[in-house]
Parts: C-alpha cells; sequence; structure tokens
C-alpha cells in the first residue's frame, strides 16, 4: 500500500466533526446574528490510561473502556500493558508459530529491569504470583512442567474492570517484587439487572503470512492453520438495594494443525487448548460504612502438545486454577479499614503416557514408522500445585496533620510437584525372528518373534515439597508541608524459607512548582518474592540406566520383565540450597508532571540497580559415597552474583478533544546483565538418548533451550519504544475507532541466521547474534452497536492487528520463513 493511501485512510478515520452554524433567533424578536459554533454530538471518550498522579508517579491504570478499545481480542490480558512505558515483551510475542497460536496462557513481561518472574501479580486482591520454576517451555521435558507462568490463575479481559500497573515509586503497600507490581482487578456487580454476551474468533483465513525479501519459500512448510475463539457471558443482579451479584462464563479455545513427519507417514495433527473461566462477585452493603465484598474464580487451562516423531504420546498441560476471597471493608470514625482472607489453588500438573519406546523399524508389528527407530509414548505424569492461604489487613487515618496508612499480612505457601509412578523409556533393541516373550501380558517391550527392547531408563517417583511462612508489616505517614507533600514508609519482611528480615524503606517527595506543575522525586527499595525451585529439583532421584540380557535356549532367546539389572546411574545435576539474601532493587525516580493542551503531560526517569539476584553458579563436581559407592556429582549452586543496572526515560502525553483521546508515549531504556559465567536458574538437563532441538551457536552444538535462555535478556530489553492511540466515538456513541501505532525500535539480539550446517551428517540451524530492524504496527479495532431495541443492544467488533502487513522481524527458520502480517478478529457481542 502506498504512503498516500495509508495516509488517506488514517486521516478518514481520525477525521474531526465539520463545524455547524446556529440559527437566528426568533424573529418576532430582534434579529441577532449569531457567532459560528461547533456542535459534536459525542463526547471524548475514555484516555488508553489514566493516572498521571503527581505523588503515585508510577501507577498507570487501563480501566475497563480502556481495556475494550485496545485489546487485540486474543484473550492475552498483558498484551494491553504495551500501551505503558518502562514494560517490555519478549521480542517474539507475535511469532509465526504453531505453539504460539496454542498457548492461551497471558504474555511474560519485563517491567522496569525486571526478570518476568521478578513481577508481583495480584488478582482483584489475591497474590497470584508464581514461586515456582517457570523457565521451561519444552512440554516434552521428561522431568519438567511447561504449563507454568508467572501468572498462576489468568482471566479473561472481558471479566476485567481495570488494570493497574506500577512500575516505579511504588508505595509500601506492596511488597514481593523486584520489577514492577500488576494488579487485575474485577468489576464490581452494575446497579441494575443486565446480561452481556460475546464471541469472536480468529482463523488462519484472516492472517496475512509474509516473509522477507529475497527469502525463496518454494520449498517451506505451508503457514501454520489454526482457529481461536472466545465466549463470553455475564450476568449482573441486583439481589436487593444493599446485596448486588456478577456471574460470569467466559471459554477460549485453540485449535493448531501441526505437521506429522514423513517418516511417520505425514499429514497433519491436531492440538487443542482451553482456558475456562468462571467467576462469581457478590458485594453486600451492611450500611454506608460497612460492607462485604467476596469473589471466586475457577480458571482452568489444559494444552496439548505430541511430537511429531512418534506416536501414541499426547501430552496435556494444565495451568490456572481457583481463587477466592473475602473481604470486610469498613469507617470507623475517621479510620478506613479493610480485613481480606484469600485461597489459591494452583495446578500446573501433567498428563502423558507412562512409558516411551524406540523399536526398531524391521520389526514386522511396528508399521507405523519408516525411520530407522520408532518411538511412541511419553514420559509419564508429573502432578505440580501451588497452595496459598493469605490474610491482610489495613487502615488509613488522618495523623499529625497528615494521612497515616499501614498494615500487615500473613500467608503460607505449599509449593509441591511429584510423580506418582515410576516411568520408563526403553530403547537399543533390533529386530529378530528368534525372540520369545517370557511373560508378554507384563513386557510392553517386548514382542514376541520380533524384537525385545534390552535397555531402559526408569524415572523413579518422588516427592518434593516446599513451605514457606511469611509475615509482612507496612506503615507508610504523607503529609503536605506548603507546596512540597513527603511521603515515607518502611516494609518489614520475614519468611522461614531464607529467614531473613528485609527491610525496604520508600520516600517520595512532591513538589508544586506552580499550579498543576509538580516534581516528584522518589528513593525506594523493593524486595523479591520467594523462590523455591532450587528446592523442589534438590528431591529429584537418580536417573537409572537398567539393562537385561537373553537367556538363550537353542535358537530362542528368552526375554522376561525379571531380568532387568542396574547398568549405571547418572546422579543427576544437585541444586544446592545456599545461604541466599533475598534479591532486592534499589531505585532512584524523579517525574515532573504538567498540564499540556488540553490534557496532561509527565517526564519520567527511572533508574535501578537490581542486585543479589539468584542465578546459577558454573557446575562443579563433588565425589560423594553412597551405598559404599564412591561416585561424582555435578553440582550447581544457586548464588546472589546476578545484577542488572536498568535506566528508563520516559513522556507521556494523554489529552481529548471534541469526540478524540489521544494518548502519547515514548521510552528509551538501557539494560546492563552482569553475571559472566553464570546462567539463570537452570540448566536444561537431556540424556545422551533424549537430546533434541540442537543448535549450533558460537560455533558450538547447544540445546535450543541454552540458547534461548541466553538471549532471554536481550529479548526483553528493546532499548526504544512508543506508542500512539487514538480512540475516537462517533454517532452518539454507536461507533468506536480506536487506532494505535506502537513503535519498536532495532536492537541486536541472538536469532536463528537462516544458514544450515551439517556436521558428521547432522543438518543444524546456525543461530548468532542478529540486528533486528526497527518496527512499526498500526492496529485498528472498530466496534460498532445498532440501535437499541426492547430486547436489547447487538454490537459488532473488528480487532485489526498490524493493518498494513508490515514485518515484524520475529524469529523464523528456513522450514518456516513466515512471519505475521495483518490478522483479523471479528466479534458480536449482545447487551441488555
Amino acid at each position: 500500500m502506498s504512503s498516500i493511501s495509508r495516509v488517506a485512510m488514517m486521516a478518514a478515520l481520525v477525521g474531526f466533526s465539520a463545524p455547524a452554524f446556529a440559527q437566528t433567533n426568533d424573529p418576532a424578536s430582534e434579529t441577532v446574528q449569531l457567532a459560528p459554533v461547533d456542535v459534536v454530538d459525542t463526547q471524548a471518550p475514555a484516555p488508553a490510561y489514566t493516572g498521571f498522579d503527581p505523588v503515585d508517579t508510577g501507577v498507570s491504570v487501563i480501566g475497563e473502556t480502556g481495556i475494550a478499545a485496545h485489546e487485540s481480542g486474543s484473550g492475552d490480558a498483558m498484551d494491553i500493558v504495551r500501551l505503558l512505558p518502562n514494560v517490555r515483551f519478549d521480542i517474539d510475542q507475535g511469532e509465526v508459530d504453531r505453539d504460539n497460536y496454542l498457548d492461551l496462557r497471558p504474555s511474560e513481561i519485563s517491567i522496569a529491569g525486571g526478570q518476568p518472574y521478578d513481577n508481583l501479580f495480584r488478582l482483584d486482591g489475591v497474590r497470584i504470583s508464581n514461586v515456582t520454576d517457570t523457565s521451561n517451555d519444552n512440554p516434552y521435558n521428561y522431568n519438567e512442567i511447561a504449563g507454568a507462568g508467572s501468572q498462576t490463575v489468568f482471566l479473561d479481559p472481558g471479566l476485567i474492570g481495570a488494570i493497574e500497573l506500577r512500575d516505579s515509586n511504588v508505595s509500601a503497600r506492596y511488597g514481593d517484587f523486584s520489577g514492577g507490581v500488576v494488579d487485575v482487578q474485577v468489576r464490581d456487580p452494575g446497579e441494575e439487572f443486565g446480561v452481556t454476551l460475546r464471541a469472536g474468533y480468529r482463523s488462519d483465513d484472516l492472517v496475512d503470512y509474509i516473509y522477507e525479501d529475497g527469502i525463496d519459500v518454494t520449498g517451506a512448510d505451508a503457514p501454520p492453520t489454526f482457529l481461536r475463539t472466545r465466549i463470553q457471558a455475564s450476568v449482573d443482579i441486583p439481589v436487593n438495594e444493599r446485596f448486588g451479584l456478577l456471574v460470569s462464563l467466559a471459554r477460549q479455545e485453540a485449535e493448531v494443525d501441526y505437521n506429522v513427519s514423513e517418516g511417520y507417514g505425514g499429514g497433519i495433527r491436531g492440538m487443542e487448548s482451553s482456558s475456562d473461566n468462571v467467576l462469581v462477585k457478590g458485594v453486600y452493603d451492611f450500611s454506608d460504612t460497612l460492607s462485604l465484598n467476596s469473589t471466586l474464580i475457577w480458571s482452568p487451562y489444559e494444552s496439548q502438545a505430541s511430537n511429531q516423531n512418534g506416536i501414541d504420546n499426547l501430552i496435556t498441560t494444565h495451568g490456572g486454577g481457583l481463587t477466592a476471597r473475602t473481604e470486610l471493608a469498613g469507617e470507623t470514625g475517621e479510620t478506613d479499614w479493610s480485613i481480606q482472607l484469600a485461597y489459591l489453588d494452583a495446578d500446573m500438573s501433567r498428563e502423558a503416557p507412562a512409558a516411551n519406546f524406540s523399536f526398531d523399524s524391521d520389526a514386522p508389528s511396528i508399521d507405523y514408522c519408516t525411520n530407522t527407530n520408532c518411538s511412541s509414548g511419553g514420559f509419564g505424569d508429573l502432578e505440580q500445585h501451588q497452595r496459598d492461604l493469605q490474610l491482610e489487613g489495613d487502615f488509613t487515618r488522618p495523623f499529625l496533620g497528615g494521612t497515616l496508612s499501614g498494615g500487615a499480612e500473613w500467608s503460607f505457601t505449599e509449593a509441591r510437584r511429584q510423580r506418582t509412578e515410576d516411568a520408563y523409556a526403553y530403547s537399543r533393541g533390533t529386530y529378530n525372528a528368534n525372540v520369545v516373550c517370557a511373560d508378554a501380558a507384563n513386557d510392553p517391550a517386548c514382542i514376541d518373534g520380533e524384537i525385545a527392547l534390552p535397555t531402559r531408563f526408569v524415572y523413579a517417583a518422588y516427592d518434593a515439597q516446599a513451605e514457606i511462612m511469611q509475615t509482612s508489616a507496612w506503615l507508610e505517614q504523607e503529609r503536605d508541608f506548603g507546596p512540597v507533600t513527603l511521603r515515607g514508609g518502611l516494609r518489614w519482611t520475614h519468611d522461614d524459607f531464607l529467614d531473613n528480615h528485609d527491610v525496604a524503606g520508600r520516600l517520595s517527595a512532591a513538589w508544586q512548582i506552580v499550579e498543576d506543575w509538580t516534581l516528584t522525586g522518589g528513593l525506594n527499595r523493593y524486595y523479591a518474592g520467594d523462590f523455591v525451585g532450587y528446592a523442589l529439583r534438590e528431591a529429584y532421584p537418580d536417573l537409572i540406566r537398567e539393562t537385561r540380557d537373553p537367556v538363550v535356549s537353542g535358537t530362542d532367546l528368552i526375554y522376561s520383565p525379571d531380568d532387568w539389572t542396574l547398568n549405571r546411574v547418572t546422579r543427576l545435576s544437585s541444586y544446592r540450597q545456599a545461604d541466599l539474601e533475598t534479591p532486592y532493587s534499589d531505585e532512584a525516580t524523579l517525574a515532573l508532571t504538567f498540564p499540556a493542551f488540553t490534557g496532561v503531560g509527565r517526564i519520567k526517569a527511572v533508574q535501578r540497580w537490581h542486585r543479589d539476584q539468584i542465578v546459577r553458579q558454573p557446575v562443579i563436581s563433588l565425589d560423594e559415597t553412597a551405598d559404599g559407592d564412591t561416585f561424582t556429582r555435578r553440582v550447581y549452586f544457586p548464588s546472589n552474583e546476578g545484577n542488572t543496572d536498568y535506566l528508563g526515560l520516559s513522556a507521556e502525553w494523554s489529552g481529548s478533544w471534541r469526540n478524540h483521546a489521544l494518548t502519547l508515549n515514548v521510552n528509551w531504556s538501557d539494560t546492563t546483565t552482569r553475571a559472566e559465567g553464570y546462567g539463570d536458574y537452570f540448566d536444561e538437563l537431556d540424556t545422551e538418548e533424549l537430546l533434541t532441538d540442537l543448535v549450533i551457536y558460537e560455533d558450538e552444538i547447544l540445546a535450543l533451550a541454552e540458547v534461548n535462555a541466553i538471549s532471554t535478556r536481550a529479548n526483553f530489553a528493546t532499548p526504544l519504544t512508543a506508542n500512539a492511540s487514538l480512540v475516537s466515538s462517533w454517532f452518539n456513541d454507536a461507533l468506536t475507532t480506536t487506532l494505535w501505532l506502537s513503535w519498536r525500535d532495532e536492537y541486536e539480539t541472538i536469532a536463528d541466521t537462516g544458514v544450515n550446517e551439517t556436521r558428521d551428517g547432522v543438518r543444524y540451524d546456525v543461530y548468532g547474534e542478529q540486528v533486528r530492524e526497527a518496527f512499526l504496527t498500526t492496529d485498528l479495532n472498530i466496534l460498532y452497536t445498532l440501535p437499541e431495541t426492547e430486547y436489547g443492544q447487538v454490537g459488532l467488533e473488528a480487532r485489526i492487528t498490524n493493518l498494513f502487513s508490515e514485518l515484524p522481524y520475529t524469529d523464523y527458520s528456513s522450514s518456516s520463513p513466515w512471519q505475521q502480517g495483518r490478522s483479523i478478529w471479528l466479534g458480536v457481542n449482545y447487551t441488555y
């Protein structure tokens, strides 16, 4: 599309109402010619986000209307916070990848230079941050869960009343983070009876798959075929003047076709995922000064995976879970107070076949594959849960000419991962017609007259648990001294896991230079929440290899399931718990808030020094003795050697004119991580026989997971971003359009170079340093509401991402060179 036509299209979308002229007065009176006036039939819509508090300069709030105006339809609530400065996403968030289309979980985000797992996530007042390992995204890993994200429980955007994000100058009320705070709030029940229904979909037919110039796609795989759907229903029930209920149901589904390896017959294999939300919220007002607010959310998530090089290997990964909270809030004299009790039960388990088999394809019964060896089965079920019980209370009251706030929190967290029964991986057999199975009914690795597998790995059952009891207290005073507002606070936290007493100071000062012009500075410390991944991994049993030999009787080779003997014990890399300090980040921030044109502007600097970050030390070898045998164990010790420096500079403006609301921001940041020779929390362990997804990086053959771990920091550290959001209302709010331009500047990262190299007969993708080109995406949302009738009102939605099909410069490979251009979400809604 030419630049002229693009400008014309955008002008048509954002054009302004034409002026009109007033008529003359009553002819019976003296005729007076009035000056021309503008007639606008629609008020300005709400801005993309609000905040701009001169004291609480780090908070931004995306309200219900802002969410509806900007969401892409994908169901990912975190995608909307792309609007905000100091927030970064993985560069490959929109990569054309079947797993991406199947994944219905919220995106991972980095705030103010922190890792994605350094953030505090709250859902309607319940802390939902994950304390277990979230680094694994490979569902085929024999010993790890892939369903765990930084948020244990997540909600459909259509059920959210507001998203509050704090990137700096955070009140002492909040703890357990060294990145930022994301507080997702469910809206309250409406005062009138109402019903809302909503449905929508996106499919590969509505996606424009594009690729870089010069790439030959002749032999490439076809782009992914998929279907994603969302449905939602909500009912507001005002039971009486004091009691209101909100009942909501939502479901998202994804169906994605995966290619099956030619060695297994080719074709496609359909995988599915689903995310459900069941929400009940009730508000009861005992009086004008006392209310009870309770929320129950059940949000199970399931996703399927099946390796293309095998059969009968379906893996179902779980996520989500249950949250319940009840809050009693009141006013006693001059004191506002609240007490809240909450419970979280998150399920991150997986279901998989209990045994894996690798048979010689020469065996007559092994007719499902033409490779040398044919794989079937999986690596067994794994159960993982996180359960939290939380109790907190807080108060606010006048004190010494200002406002005093404080509170206390207690929580008990149990994290558990277990393999309830042994799992096995059988291999190494060859076809031999003389094989005899002594007990075929109890020997799945033996086929009479064909083959018996003489080697197996044993993944022994285990039960790993970690418990954390944590207590926190905070106090904060805010007071005006002439044109200066001071806010100072302290937060103390202790838990029995790291057994550290952490005291974090929070201080900010806001100086009103002149009316509505405020300069705010802050010095703050934030301590990260707990992480128990090391404690869980320390309970992993060693990997056992067993072999068996046949009993020879004449020409018969008799194999028995009772003949397995220990051949080798692989002492898994240990992750010894060390005397660790609690990771923290120190912050200095400065912000200027001021009126500008018809809105408000803010210029802000955020400097963070992330210290004592937990990283993995280089491997060491220790001689250990067990059962009279001496062996060498590879050991990783966690340490506090990680540190990251972050500097973010941003400028924001939000305002409205006539029927338009415009929000602009730009952010430059520099993120420097210093931990040379160290890794992230964990390495990726694969045995010799199970190693997959190998690539070449810096002339070494490495697991792709290792390369991804190296590039993670760069992927969440785009130096320059900018956003422009224009929300317009037309025809008495019947039509709402949102034009959202998002800019990502170029930067250097690690990616697939598109080059392949063959070593020892094996072909590898080559990864290397690459400059990602700058990318400007234009998103357009159109919401049109039909005239209301006695039966309700119907609305139509079209949500278009990357309107002009610009190259996003995400990762691709020679076999899949596709990138996502224009993508359309179509929907319909009904309200009564």
